[in-house]
């Protein structure tokens, strides 16, 4: 029976690092665990409590971390458990007979996880080593999640900027302040340029950091879901403009596409079938209404 419990430990560390490897390095590997658990919170939080969408990347995230570090615990916890209390010795103060249990080797492997100082100390020079890999496991844990945070928080700021911006346009539109067609050709191809670099650069980075799909943004104005319609109506209402800027409308046209393919490969489970279909699921998934061009008739089918 211990052979089963030591596979089974292995398998569970095994799933924690390949997830853990996955989610850090490989992102563009689809169909990890921390993406399920990601994209279940998502769904259970716009389903029950819509409200509170903006903690579902939050939670999200918090959930994934946990997942990792408990994988990790019980995974090490299930090979001690043949092995104690018989196969450590105990410092002063100990009782070896409270460790036989279950719970007693997930104590072992969670003071483990966190320092090498537990006082419970295996016979085994390799099993104890094996311990002494297990902190420094959690140690690396601590420190991926850390940094897994400080990367993926300058991908909201660089999303809400360019929805905030784009925000700003269609106010300015709206409002009868200035039209785009009535800025010059070469004013149009700086600010269509602009706004392609961004949207690849949001696109690229949301490959990166898929997890960064479920942060939801609480204003309407930053929310790039919302605003995406009206760059698409903009690069389709100038595409036949003369010289840069046409080719601006252009390249800002297939900026818009790249970004519904990988939405809608990623995280709306569809195929790519047209530009006004993905806008409108993906609108629809962050809750937000589509806001298109003013006085244009592009319709979204």
């Amino acid at each position: 029976m211990s052979i089963v419990f030591t596979i089974l430990g292995f398998l569970l560390i095994l799933v924690a690092l390949q997830d853990v490897f996955h989610t850090l390095f490989h992102p563009a590997k689809a169909g990890d665990i921390s993406d399920a658990i990601a994209r279940h919170i998502w769904r259970l939080f716009r389903g029950v409590a819509p409200g509170a969408l903006t903690l579902a990347g939050p939670v999200a995230f918090v959930t994934i971390v946990f997942f990792w570090a408990a994988s990790i615990v019980v995974g090490f916890a299930l090979i001690l458990f043949p092995l104690v209390p018989g196969g450590f010795t105990f410092a002063e103060g100990l009782n070896p007979a409270q460790y036989r249990s279950f719970l007693g080797a997930l104590d072992i492997s969670l003071s483990s996880l966190m320092s090498l100082s537990i006082g419970a100390y295996s016979k085994n020079p390799l099993i104890q080593f094996m311990m002494g890999i297990e902190c420094m496991l959690g140690l690396g844990l601590l420190t991926a999640a850390v940094s897994w945070l400080l990367s993926i928080y300058p991908v909201f700021e660089h999303r809400k900027s360019l929805a905030h911006e784009v925000s700003l346009l269609h106010f300015s539109e709206a409002a009868g302040l200035r039209r785009i067609e009535d800025i010059s050709d070469s004013d149009l191809h700086q600010l269509l340029e602009g706004f392609a670099a961004q949207l690849i650069t949001c696109r690229n980075e949301l490959a990166q950091f898929p997890i960064t799909y479920y942060f939801h943004e609480n204003e309407t104005q930053t929310s790039l879901a919302g605003v995406l319609p009206y760059v698409a109506d903009i690069a389709a209402e100038n595409v036949n403009r003369a010289g840069a800027a046409g080719l601006s409308a252009t390249v800002l046209g297939g900026a818009v596409d790249d970004y519904l393919k990988l939405i809608a490969r990623s995280f709306l489970n569809r195929p790519f079938t047209s530009r006004d279909d993905i806008m409108r699921e993906f609108a629809s998934d962050h809750q937000r209404q589509l806001v298109r061009a003013p006085q244009r008739r592009l319709k979204a089918a």
